[in-house]
Parts: C-alpha cells; sequence; structure tokens
C-alpha cells in the first residue's frame, strides 16, 4: 500500500462525470474564499468560515504541509469552478486504512450529485488503488444531516467518542464514528453510483 503523506502526495487528480478532485494548490484560493465565506456552511465544521482570501490561503497552507493527510480542491467539469475542498486524514499506510474528512461545498452545490461523486472517487481511489481495508469518517454529534448521509451511501455507524475535540467557540464536541471496510465497498460503489444517477 502506498500512501505518501501531505505535500509529497503526488498529482493524483481523481476524475468523474460532475467533478474532478485536484491536489489542493494556491492556484485554487480565490474560488475557495468565494464559495467558503458563508458562515452557516462551517457551523459543525472545527473551524469558522474564510473571512479574506489571506485566511483562505493560510488555510491551504496548513492543508497542503499537515503530515498523513492529503487535499483536494473539488471542480465542477462543466465549468471548471472550485466548488468546494475534501481530504484523506490520519493516512496510516502500516494498518491499510484512513479517514475520509473536511469536505465541504459552496451552497449551490449542496444537496446535488456533487458531493455524492466526490465520496464515489475518494472511496474508490482508497479501496481499488490504495488497496486499504478501512476506510473512516467522523461527524459532529450536532450535524444529523451528515451522519444521515453517511448511513444514506452504506457507511456504519460504530459509536460515540464523548468531549473529542475542542472546535469553534471553544465548544467540546462529540465524534460519531463512521467506516466502510473492504469486504462492504462493492454494495457501497453500487449505492454511490444510484445515489448519483438519482436513483
Amino acid at each position: 500500500m502506498s500512501m505518501p503523506p501531505g505535500p509529497d502526495a503526488g498529482n493524483t487528480v481523481l476524475r468523474g462525470e460532475l467533478v474532478r478532485l485536484e491536489p489542493l494548490t494556491q492556484q485554487h484560493a480565490q474560488g475557495l474564499f468565494l464559495r467558503g465565506c458563508h458562515a452557516p456552511d462551517w457551523a459543525f465544521m472545527p473551524r469558522g468560515c474564510f473571512i479574506d482570501l489571506a485566511d483562505t490561503r493560510h488555510w491551504i497552507d496548513e492543508a497542503t504541509r499537515a503530515p498523513g493527510e492529503q487535499a483536494w480542491a473539488i471542480v465542477e467539469n462543466a465549468k471548471g469552478k472550485v466548488v468546494g475542498s475534501t481530504r484523506y486524514l490520519n493516512m496510516l499506510p502500516e494498518h491499510r486504512s484512513l479517514e475520509i474528512g473536511w469536505t465541504w461545498l459552496g451552497q449551490e452545490w449542496q444537496r446535488t450529485g456533487v458531493n455524492t461523486e466526490a465520496k464515489l472517487l475518494l472511496l474508490r481511489h482508497a479501496f481499488e488503488r490504495l488497496r486499504c481495508l478501512r476506510v473512516e469518517f467522523k461527524a459532529d454529534a450536532r450535524n444529523l444531516r451528515s451522519q444521515r448521509a453517511l448511513e444514506r451511501i452504506g457507511a456504519m455507524r460504530e459509536g460515540v467518542l464523548r468531549k473529542h475535540r475542542i472546535v469553534q467557540n471553544d465548544f467540546s464536541r462529540d465524534s460519531v464514528y463512521f467506516s466502510v471496510l473492504d469486504t462492504e465497498w462493492p454494495a457501497v460503489k453500487r449505492r454511490l453510483a444510484q445515489l448519483r444517477e438519482g436513483r
């Protein structure tokens, strides 16, 4: 299993019908700022929305330099617009596992097939290219919409870590963990494909 961490993660572009995931760079800063400055969209994220372009650039630097992570910009194929971002976190080659997180989208692309396809691309790369045994997700316990979305694609709810992370406004949140295993991937893959096609 080959999982180079952080900025050495390579130039892997994950391509789908609606979007492509491009390795995150400063070239994406303007588009990310335009989509990521709506405060309510970041209510359950570790930090608040972008306050200006400099803040966005700082966030990109942190994301691309974080050890054990690979960050992508989500780019709409039709118009070439940057519409959000997502990451692999906690990449552990020795255990053949990783986490998908830090996923967010601009308002116009929420509740569309974009997030579904992004998850499909990330999971397919993890299981079919990196040969993961396990991919995990965590959600703020207050974020019921995210939890329902994970259950909808077939991720297994594993449990709650209480007072797991201190996030915005010094709030100590509980984290709900979900996972997909390699043996479950074929069924999850079919489910994601159906959801993307609106079936």
